[in-house]
């Protein structure tokens, strides 16, 4: 057995565990975002805290969205992991999003495993919505998008596209335009995991992923570095924060890893040649070890944009970093809170 971050693992089959495990979003309000095709998006507000919090100049609000095949759990599955948690310390208005089809967020008539959606619908009407509806309710005229991986490449086709007005400026974390076919992107590049009907099987993860999380095993490392997570982040996060995704998608960011292109479903919008069009601040984060999203490929999108406010940040040793950060780490890693936390939050502060 690897050496493990975090408590002592007890037995997998053990009360012990279990109880380790278990896990609830630490959310002050949840509301939901109507989008204009008719999904119900939940959002989990962080209100601001301390003095901050209280501040007379009220900052805008921040709003997060997740990965491929993620969820919202990835910005809260630990206290003392917690980007949302951090962020509403520092005298933020957090809001996570799940994006349509996971968790609560469906049409009227709930899951349907026939429905089917894709990067189009996350731009077009999914982010749009989000940040409507945290700006409606905070009293703002503007807000931040924070996104994790395809969340972050949602940003860049917003900024082209002009499809949310509210949006100032964003975050992106470990989020390239094209991802290399060398990457380790599951589901896209690997057989795992099984394609059933309209749907890949990620949520399989939830039975045997907390169990190898406590082992510290290899097959985990393209998601959580060991070295830099508190295994029980990550036995959380497999347990509740990974969904099945729709093949549509699926079959669209492995359209562009085939194309080294990012397009549209139908082809009319190439992202990838337009990235100079992108003139919104913004804040690039990499992971130095990152095998889903390598950070070389970050850095190529960082160069080809157009914004006069851009930031490139490698997190690694190289750059100062204690640890060559990965995929998921960078998000809630051992060594994020003292050393990727802060700089979003001022990078965040400074544009407010």
């Amino acid at each position: 057995m690897s050496t493990v971050l975090g408590p002592t693992p007890p037995r997998p089959d053990s009360p012990e565990f279990a109880a380790l495990v278990e896990w609830e979003t630490g959310e002050d309000e949840v509301h939901v975002a109507r989008t204009a095709d008719g999904w119900n998006l939940h959002l989990y507000r962080y209100l601001p805290r301390g003095d901050a919090g209280a501040s007379a100049r009220p900052r805008p609000p921040v709003v997060m969205g997740h990965g491929l095949c993620g969820s919202r759990y990835i910005f809260d599955v630990h206290p003392d992991y917690s980007l949302a948690r951090y962020l509403a310390a520092q005298g933020f208005d957090v809001w996570l999003v799940d994006l349509r089809g996971r968790n609560e967020s469906w049409p009227d008539g709930g899951p349907d495993p026939e429905l089917q959606w894709d990067f189009d619908d996350f731009v077009a009407y999914d982010i749009p919505a989000a940040t409507e509806t945290a700006c409606a309710v905070s009293g703002a005229d503007t807000c931040f998008w924070l996104g994790t991986e395809m969340s972050g490449i949602a940003l860049y086709a917003l900024g082209i596209a002009g499809t949310a007005p509210r949006v100032r400026g964003g975050i992106t974390m470990g989020s390239p335009v094209v991802t290399p076919p060398t990457a380790e992107v599951p589901g896209v590049t690997s057989a795992v995991p099984e394609r059933v009907g309209n749907r890949y099987r990620f949520s399989m993860v939830s039975a045997f992923g907390p169990g190898l999380a406590a082992q510290g095993s290899d097959v985990l490392e393209s998601s959580f570095r060991r070295t830099n997570t508190d295994w029980t982040v990550v036995a959380r996060y497999f347990r509740y924060g990974v969904p099945d995704e729709c093949t549509a998608i699926i079959d669209q960011f492995r359209d562009w890893m085939d194309a080294a292109a990012m397009r549209s479903v139908d082809g009319s919008l190439v992202y990838s040649d337009r990235l100079a069009e992108f003139t919104l601040p913004v804040l690039m984060l990499a992971a130095a070890a990152d095998l889903q999203r390598p950070p070389d490929a970050v850095e190529d999108a960082f160069r080809r944009i157009g914004s006069p406010d851009k930031t490139f940040v490698r997190a690694g040793v190289a750059t100062g970093f204690a640890v060559d950060y990965g995929h998921d780490d960078l998000v809630a890693g051992y060594h994020a809170p003292e050393e990727v936390f802060p700089r979003i939050a001022a990078w965040l502060t400074e544009r407010s």
